[in-house]
């Protein structure tokens, strides 16, 4: 299982971006990176798509194995986009990662780079007791329109199908990588969906908006209500799609 972190350092006048400052973008990828290297024992593919090589700051990590710093010139289309730009990164990072390339387990966990989810261990752990290896886990809102991107699960072959839609892709005209990312999950079928049945506790901000995520884990309640939501929302996709 590899743990693939989306960045672009410099977004360089990017539609529908907020955070445009590079130097505080960079802190925030690094600060991930090194959460994750400390946190958790999966290997990290961090690939950004603004041409800017942070590895030398990660020598030790890259040296040991343990990261793989990828970065290429992307973003060339701005009209299009955050969203095509993190179908380009995930791309770049299948057709070029060794790390990916190499792994006998193909389960990619794709985050937005500069976002720390601080439970993201207990979360593999349980949905792949939970589900079968090849399921596609993410949350989706109450309708099933829009799934939540910073945090997808699934196999590589997952992802080269969702890419083949790509070019479907323009946030100025309002069809995002959210939508792409839904239809490819409803379509298909030959990998499970799952929704998360553990909140994942995001700390960051939006490049969309410039808002604090912070999720918190909830008294028992919360927890419960989760939960039932959760599993009215699996039972409703496979009654509807499956």
């Amino acid at each position: 299982m590899i743990l693939l972190l989306t960045g672009c350092i410099n977004p360089d006048g990017m539609a529908l971006t907020k955070l445009n400052d590079k130097e505080e973008r960079e802190k925030q990828y690094c600060n991930a990176i090194h959460y994750y290297l400390h946190n958790t024992k999966f290997p990290i593919v961090f690939t950004e798509n603004s041409g800017t090589d942070i590895s030398p700051l990660f020598r030790d990590a890259t040296e040991s194995g343990r990261l793989e710093s990828l970065t290429f010139v992307g973003n060339k289309d701005k009209i299009r986009g955050k969203g095509y730009g993190e179908c380009e990164i995930i791309e770049y990072a299948l057709n070029n990662s060794k790390f990916i390339r190499t792994a006998q387990d193909k389960r990619i966990i794709k985050i937005t780079g500069r976002l720390i989810i601080r439970n993201i261990k207990k979360i593999v752990r349980l949905h792949y007791l939970l589900f079968p290896l090849d399921s596609i886990l993410c949350a989706i809102n109450s309708d099933l329109s829009f799934p939540d991107s910073r945090l997808i699960i699934a196999q590589s072959d997952f992802y080269r199908l969702f890419l083949q839609s790509k070019e479907m892709i323009n946030d100025s005209a309002g069809y995002y990588f959210e939508h792409v990312l839904c239809d490819t999950i409803k379509k298909e079928k030959q990998f499970p969906y799952a929704p998360f049945f553990i909140i994942p506790r995001i700390e960051g901000i939006s490049g969309s908006t410039g808002k604090q995520y912070n999720s918190e884990s909830g008294g028992i309640s919360f927890i419960y209500r989760y939960i039932k939501r959760s599993l009215t929302q699996l039972i409703k996709f496979k009654e509807k799609y499956r």
